[in-house]
């Protein structure tokens, strides 16, 4: 395809345009190549405004295309419409078409770079190129949603985004956020993020995201704070009891959500999870963890028991592939128990004598082998090997969420 540069403060009459053309503005200091294909215009559907211009004035339709935050690419129709589209050829190249009459044109800004930086002011003239903050502007977003700029050089047409207001998701940003597992979509930076409580409301939770899932913690407590001779006792009560401790500000060493938060994050989850010292290196892998599927959570009868409400013990079950670690003893296939009452933290238990199992008798503290929680027996020995209670400032988590399918 041909191409031919033209220098752009002049008119230019359509028909004298190639199938192709660039265009630099701006004298010797070009900001805007200008890219144009004859006969050829976007779907109706993606038009956002028209404009009457002088007689194929290509260079003041670009000036209209670039006061309208919403203009992305134009086409000139009759020799006189300037048609401003909401997107670009590059991103819905079916909606471009043939048709007699009209010239499709894009721009690009290869020189643009400290403009895009400052979302400060408002330009409104070719000497100033550009609206650059287009959310200082109203109705740019429907309901529900809100304008957030963006700063792409890669894509600099591209001036703002209509997204969801924290904690609501969805095509009308209707749809609350109760667990992180509605942010896996989008940034997977772990962190705090906002969730949506039972009654409607927002509060903070914070977020692990990594390859292998996506998980809400829900508990952490520090060995002295959950042993048995701690005066923190509400950290040591069972999930059946709503006890929250300052769930509205983290605290690794003592945080608990209350009960209905806990629920309505568990009720899209399905594995709970327990790690170690986790606020160390943000890394799961790197903790001594056990990752259980709650479909596996039943009663001693064999019933399946909401594990906020199991109380009591489970049968034993066994640990799937690479779904925890302790010290060095990789879980795979160990047999355990999950124990729970209305006056014991819900803990591991693990079965020491399966031949399957890594995790040895030598290696526990004294006879007990409880694990991930409950030190009422262990409160004045520290272990050796298990991360969660090494020393008094070790720490140990509870989350609900969901592994990735390859890793299930």
């Amino acid at each position: 395809m041909s191409y031919l540069r033209m220098s752009l403060p002049a008119a230019i009459i359509l028909a004298t345009l190639v199938s192709c053309t660039e265009a630099s503005m701006f004298n010797s200091q070009p900001k805007f190549i200008l890219k144009a294909e004859n006969s050829k215009a976007f779907h109706n559907s993606s038009l956002v405004k028209t404009i009457n211009i002088q007689s194929g004035d290509i260079s003041e339709c670009l000036k209209h295309c670039l006061q309208n935050c919403r203009c992305q690419s134009f086409q000139i129709c009759e020799n006189k419409k300037c048609q401003q589209c909401s997107s670009r050829k590059e991103e819905n190249s079916s909606l471009l078409h043939d048709k007699d009459g009209c010239v499709y044109a894009t721009y690009e800004t290869p020189h643009l770079t400290e403009n895009l930086q400052n979302f400060n002011g408002q330009c409104s003239s070719m000497r100033c190129s550009r609206n650059e903050n287009c959310c200082q502007e109203s109705g740019l977003c429907p309901d529900y949603k809100i304008c957030k700029p963006v700063n792409v050089l890669s894509k600099p047409w591209k001036r703002f985004r209509c997204a969801c207001p924290d904690g609501f998701r969805g095509i009308g940003c209707k749809k609350p956020i109760t667990s992180c597992l509605g942010y896996a979509r989008g940034s997977r930076k772990s962190g705090i993020y906002k969730l949506v409580n039972s009654e409607g409301s927002l509060y903070e939770a914070y977020c692990h995201f990594d390859s292998d899932g996506t998980w809400t913690l829900v508990q952490s407590y520090s060995f002295t704070n959950g042993s048995h001779n701690s005066k923190f006792q509400s950290l040591r009560k069972s999930l059946i009891e709503n006890h929250p401790v300052s769930e509205n500000a983290l605290t690794w060493n003592g945080y608990r959500l209350s009960k209905p938060r806990m629920k309505s994050i568990k009720n899209g989850s399905s594995f709970v999870q327990f790690t170690c010292n986790y606020e160390k290196n943000l890394a799961i892998n790197k903790s001594d963890y056990a990752q259980i599927q709650l479909q596996n959570v039943k009663s001693s009868s064999g019933k399946l028991v909401d594990i906020l409400e199991l109380n009591g013990e489970t049968p034993y079950l066994t640990l799937g592939d690479r779904c925890g670690k302790i010290g060095e003893n990789v879980l795979n296939y160990c047999s355990f128990r999950l124990i729970q009452s209305s006056t014991v933290a819900l803990h591991v238990l693990f079965n020491h004598g399966n031949d399957q199992c890594a995790l040895k008798s030598s290696q526990l503290c004294y006879w007990n082998h409880q694990f991930f929680g409950s030190y009422v027996f262990i409160s004045e020995c520290f272990h050796a090997v298990h991360r969660c209670a090494q020393n008094a400032k070790s720490t140990t988590q509870l989350w609900f969420g969901m592994r990735t399918p390859s890793f299930v």
